[in-house]
């Protein structure tokens, strides 16, 4: 019998997908994708800088107040169960 994947399965198979991607960005070229804290535009950013500055709002921010993208474990978030 062939199973279909349902979308909410799909779904999580992509993000993992995009988790991997950026967690190998990250190792190979020190480069991680972020959401602006402040505007919340999507950045990327060298992971040896202490802060971020954002291009949409000009915004100097640390870098721990900009949120990775993706990251291990959001594929586990209600948006993602069925």
């Amino acid at each position: 019998m062939l199973y279909r994947l349902t979308i909410m399965e799909k779904k999580r198979l992509l993000v993992e997908k995009q988790i991997d991607l950026q967690l190998r960005m990250q190792s190979l070229a020190n480069v991680n994708l972020v959401t602006c804290g402040h505007c919340g535009s999507i950045l990327l950013h060298d992971r040896k800088d202490e802060t971020i500055e954002c291009f949409a709002c000009e915004e100097t921010l640390d870098v721990c107040d900009c949120p990775d993208y993706w990251y291990e474990g959001c594929q586990n978030n209600p948006e993602f169960n069925e």
